[in-house]
């Protein structure tokens, strides 16, 4: 009888991480990508001249990558939804420490 070695996958409850960009920023760039493409498309069909659309589009995905890149690295996995959840909080309710609730008692 022979036994079956099977491979445990490591990978669980990681982040999804490609060429440097990590989960959400991955969707971003895809979603500014396509829009890049629609911009491209609809400077071409204004009769745009193609030696500034190709350009352009060109310049506009370089952009795109390169704030994605700088947004994954600056703010990781879960800081900008941190980042944005934390400006929606109002200022009067907003705390910085934990001293008013380490002396509650229950």
């Amino acid at each position: 009888m022979t036994t079956s070695v099977y491979t445990i996958h490591r990978e669980i409850n990681r982040p999804m991480l490609f060429n440097g960009f990590v989960e959400q920023y991955i969707l971003y760039m895809a979603v500014g990508m396509v829009g890049d493409l629609l911009l491209f498309v609809l400077l071409y069909c204004c009769r745009v001249p193609p030696w500034f659309c190709i350009p352009f589009a060109l310049l506009a995905g370089a952009a795109n990558l390169l704030i994605n890149l700088r947004l994954s690295q600056r703010y990781g996995v879960h800081g900008l939804m941190k980042k944005r959840a934390r400006r929606r909080i109002p200022q009067c309710i907003q705390w910085k420490s934990r001293k008013l609730f380490l002396h509650l008692k229950p």
